[in-house]
C-alpha cells in the first residue's frame, strides 16, 4: 500500500518536477554548448533523485529498510552542495578550483564514509508516518555542518556578484538568489528536523515543498535570459493580489456575515444577492487589476517612460536631418543623453569600402577610445544583423559573435537599422548607468527609433550618393571639355615641341661639328671645354623633356578620340600588338632588350579596336617595367645585383572573353594607393619618373567603354603587380 502524507508526497512531486526540468534542459538547453546549462541539468537531476528517495523513505516500514534508504538517498544529497557551488561558479565567472575540488572531494567522502556506516546515525518513526534520521554521533551534525556552509557560501557568492553586476546579469542574479534562499530555507529543514529529533524534538520536514519552487524559477531564469524587472514581477503580484483574492471574497464573506437576514427577507432565493455581487466583483477584478498595475508600473518606472518618450519625439525629428555626420552624431547624443548609458556608438554602411564604419561614439568622457573603426561585410556579426534585423540584448547574440566583437565586449544592446532587408547601419550601446536592464519597452521603443533612424539614414545616403554623381558628371564634363581642346592644343603644343626639338638638336649637332673641326682649340682652353660640355648637356635635357612632354600629349590625344573609334574593330594578331609596344617600350626606355616573358597559348587572335589595345598594352607594359625599375632603385646594392626586373605576358582564352594578364615583380601598389588607380591624373611614380597620371585610367575607358571588357588588378607592395584585361569575343 502506498503512503501518502505531506512527507512523500512533496518528495514525489519535487522529483517528477525536476526530472522534468532536467528533461526541458536536455531538449531546449543547448547542453553541449553552454556550460551553466549543462550543470544545470545535473542539479536538476540529483535533486529529483534525492526527492525520489525521500518518497521511497516514506513508504518503508520498519527502521532497518528505512536505514537502508537514507543511505542511498545520501549519494545525491550529498553531491547537492558541490554541485550547487558549481553552479555559481560558472554563472558568477569565477575560477576558484580549489574550494570547489575540495567540495567535491569532501563529498564523495561522506559517501563513503556513509556506506560503511560511519556517520553515526539511525532512524525512527517520526510524528507515527515515516522513519527519519536521528544523529547519535559527531560525524553527521560535521557533515550536515559544513553542507550548509557550502550553500551559504554559494549564496554569498552570489550575493556580492549580484551587487556588482549590471544589465539583464544583475536582474537574473537577483531571482536567481531570491530563489534559492526561499528553496534552500525550505531544503536545510532536513538537517534541522534531523539535529532536533536527536535532541527528541520533532519537527515536520515541510520546507521541502519549496525546493521545486527555485528549481522551475531558476530554470525560467537560464532558459529565458531577458527576465521581467524583480519590482515589476512584485508590484504586478500585489496588483493580482488586491485585484483578485480580495474583491472576490467580498461576496463569500458578505454571504456568510448576512445569511440569516437575506434568508429571512427573501426566502430561499437569498443567493440571488451574493450570486449578484460575485458577476459584479468578478468584472471589476480585471478593471481593478489593470488600474492598479498600470499606477505601480507608471510609480516604479517614470524615469524610463520619461526617456522613452523623448527618444520617440527625437525619432520622428530625424528625417528633417540631411547631413550624414551630423545625423549619426545626433542619434549618438540623443541615446546617450536620454537613456543615459555607458557609451553609445553608430555604425553606417560604406559601400565604396564594403565595411560598416564608425561616425560617431561617445561615453561617459565624451572621447572616443577607437578610431576609424570597420566591420567588413564579411563578419559573423553583419551577417547576424543582416538576418535578424531586430534589437538584441548583447547577452542574448551567439557566443561566437560576442567573442568577435573584441574592444565591444562591455555592450549591452545592439540596434540594428534596415529599410527592405538591406542593413543601413547599426546603433551598440553600453550598459545604463543605473545598472538596470533594458526592459522589452526599450527594446520596443528602439524598434521605432531604429525605423525612424533608417528611413534618415537612407535618405541621407541618397542625398550623399547623389551629390557624389552630380560631382562626377561635373568631373566628367571637364575632362570632356579638355577632350574637345585636346588637338588643337596639341597642335599647337607639338609646334612648338618640333621647334624645341629641332634648335636642340641643332645646337648638339653644332658643337659635335665645332668640336671635330678644333680639337686643339678645346684641347687647350678648360673652359671653353666646359662651356660646351654644359651646352650639350642642356641641349640634352631639352630633348628629354620635349620627349616626356610629347607623351603627355599623345595620351591626351588617345583620351580625347576614345568614344570616335566604335566602327574600327577587327580581329588581330596581340603578338603584333606587344611586340609594337615592346618595341617603345625600348626606345622610350633607351634598353637593349625588354624583360618579358609571353605566353600566347594556342591561339593570339582578340577582338577589338587595334589601335587602343595597342595603347593599352603599352601603357601596362610601360608602367610594368617602371615599377620594377623604382623597386630596383630602393635597393641595397647587394639586392640590385640578384634582382632580375621580369614582366609576365600571358593570354587565355575562356567563355566569352579573351583574358589578357600582364603581370610584374616591381614595386606593387600601397593598400591606400589601390583605391585611386584609375583615378585621372593620379601617379604612384616618383616624381623623376615621367608619368602623368592618366595612362591607367585611359586603358580602363577604353577597355570598358569602347570593348564592353574589364580591367581589374591585384597587387602587393614589394611584391609586385598583375593587371586583367578581358576582352569580349565576337
Amino acid at each position: 500500500m502506498i503512503v501518502f502524507n505531506l512527507f512523500t508526497i512533496s518528495g514525489l512531486l519535487t522529483g517528477i518536477t525536476c526530472s522534468f526540468l532536467a528533461v526541458i534542459l536536455l531538449i531546449f538547453g543547448r547542453v553541449k554548448e553552454v556550460k551553466l546549462t549543462r550543470l544545470w541539468m545535473i542539479f536538476n537531476t540529483v535533486v529529483a533523485l534525492w526527492d525520489f528517495s525521500l518518497f521511497f523513505i516514506g513508504q518503508a516500514t520498519n527502521s532497518l529498510v528505512a536505514f537502508d534508504r537514507w543511505r542511498l538517498a545520501h549519494v545525491p544529497g550529498l553531491l547537492i552542495a558541490p554541485l550547487f557551488l558549481h553552479v555559481i561558479y560558472v554563472f558568477c565567472g569565477i575560477q576558484r578550483r580549489k574550494f570547489l575540488v575540495f567540495s567535491y572531494l569532501a563529498a564523495l567522502t561522506y559517501i563513503v564514509l556513509d556506506s560503511f556506516n560511519l556517520l553515526s546515525y539511525t532512524t525512527q518513526l517520526i510524528f507515527g508516518a515515516f522513519y527519519y534520521i536521528k544523529p547519535i554521533g559527531p560525524q553527521y551534525t560535521a557533515f550536515a555542518t559544513l553542507w550548509l556552509y557550502i550553500i551559504a557560501h554559494s549564496l554569498f557568492v552570489l550575493f556580492r556578484f549580484y551587487r556588482t553586476a549590471s544589465g539583464h546579469k544583475k536582474n537574473q542574479a537577483l531571482y536567481f538568489l531570491i530563489v534559492m534562499l526561499v528553496g534552500f530555507s525550505g531544503g536545510s529543514t532536513h538537517f534541522i528536523t534531523a539535529i532536533a529529533f536527536s535532541k527528541g524534538i520533532q519537527i515536520y520536514p515541510f520546507g521541502q515543498l519549496g525546493v521545486a519552487l527555485y528549481c522551475i524559477v531558476a530554470t525560467y531564469a537560464i532558459l529565458k535570459y531577458r527576465l521581467m524587472d524583480v519590482r515589476i514581477f512584485v508590484s504586478r503580484a500585489a496588483a493580482f493580489l488586491i485585484s483578485y483574492p480580495f474583491f472576490l471574497s467580498i461576496p463569500f464573506i458578505f454571504a456568510y456575515r448576512t445569511q440569516v437576514e437575506l434568508h429571512s427577507l427573501m426566502g430561499a432565493n437569498w443567493w440571488l444577492v451574493p450570486a449578484g455581487l460575485i458577476i459584479f466583483f468578478s468584472s471589476l477584478s480585471p478593471i481593478a487589476y489593470s488600474q492598479l498595475k498600470i499606477r505601480m508600473e507608471e510609480k516604479l518606472l517614470a524615469d524610463q517612460k520619461r526617456y522613452q518618450k523623448l527618444l520617440l519625439q527625437a525619432a520622428s525629428g530625424m528625417a528633417t536631418e540631411h547631413n550624414l555626420n551630423k545625423l549619426s552624431k545626433l542619434i549618438v547624443y540623443i541615446v546617450k543623453r536620454a537613456v543615459k548609458v555607458e557609451f553609445a556608438t553608430i555604425f553606417i554602411d560604406d559601400k565604396n569600402d564594403g565595411v560598416y564604419r564608425m561616425k560617431a561614439f561617445r561615453d561617459t568622457q565624451r572621447e572616443a577610445p577607437f578610431a576609424n573603426v570597420t566591420f567588413l561585410y564579411e563578419h559573423s556579426f553583419i551577417r547576424y544583423l543582416a538576418k535578424h534585423s531586430e534589437p538584441c540584448i548583447y547577452e542574448e547574440l551567439p557566443e561566437e559573435i560576442r567573442a568577435s566583437l573584441g574592444a565591444f565586449s562591455s555592450a549591452a544592446l545592439v540596434i540594428p537599422s534596415a529599410v527592405q532587408d538591406e542593413l543601413l547601419g547599426f546603433v551598440i550601446l553600453g550598459a545604463k548607468l543605473n545598472k538596470q536592464p533594458y526592459s522589452d519597452d526599450d527594446v520596443n521603443v528602439f524598434k521605432i527609433l531604429s525605423h525612424q533612424a533608417a528611413l534618415a539614414i537612407e535618405n541621407s545616403l541618397f542625398l550623399e550618393e547623389t551629390k557624389q554623381a552630380q560631382e562626377k558628371i561635373f568631373a566628367a564634363e571637364k575632362l570632356a571639355s579638355i577632350g574637345g581642346m585636346a588637338d588643337g592644343v596639341a597642335h599647337q603644343i607639338k609646334n612648338r615641341l618640333n621647334q624645341f626639338s629641332v634648335a636642340s638638336g641643332e645646337l648638339k649637332y653644332e658643337i659635335k661639328d665645332y668640336l671635330a673641326k678644333h680639337p686643339a682649340i678645346t684641347k687647350n682652353n678648360k673652359d671653353l671645354k666646359k662651356t660646351l660640355k654644359y651646352l650639350t648637356e642642356i641641349a640634352d635635357s631639352l630633348i628629354n623633356n620635349v620627349k616626356r612632354t610629347d607623351g603627355i600629349v599623345k595620351g591626351i590625344l588617345n583620351f580625347a578620340r576614345v568614344e570616335e573609334t566604335s566602327t574600327f574593330f577587327s580581329q588581330f594578331s596581340l603578338k603584333e600588338v606587344i611586340d609594337l609596344s615592346a618595341e617603345l617600350l625600348k626606345i622610350k626606355h633607351e634598353i637593349f632588350e625588354a624583360p618579358l616573358d609571353i605566353k600566347l597559348g594556342s591561339s593570339d587572335t582578340v577582338y577589338g579596336i587595334k589601335s587602343q589595345i595597342t595603347e593599352a598594352v603599352y601603357n601596362l607594359l610601360d608602367n610594368a617595367y617602371e615599377a620594377t625599375q623604382e623597386k630596383r632603385a630602393l635597393m641595397t646594392k647587394e639586392g640590385r645585383d640578384g634582382f632580375n626586373p621580369l614582366i609576365k605576358i600571358k593570354l587565355t582564352h575562356k567563355a566569352g572573353v579573351n583574358l589578357l594578364e600582364i603581370s610584374d615583380n616591381g614595386i606593387g601598389m600601397r593598400d591606400e594607393d589601390k583605391a585611386k588607380v584609375f583615378a585621372p591624373f593620379f601617379t604612384t611614380k616618383s616624381s623623376y619618373k615621367s608619368g602623368t597620371g592618366i595612362g591607367v585610367y585611359v586603358v580602363k575607358r577604353m577597355i570598358e567603354e569602347n570593348h564592353k571588357g574589364k580591367v581589374h588588378f591585384s597587387s602587393t607592395y614589394m611584391e609586385g603587380t598583375k593587371f586583367f584585361v578581358e576582352l569580349p569575343k565576337k
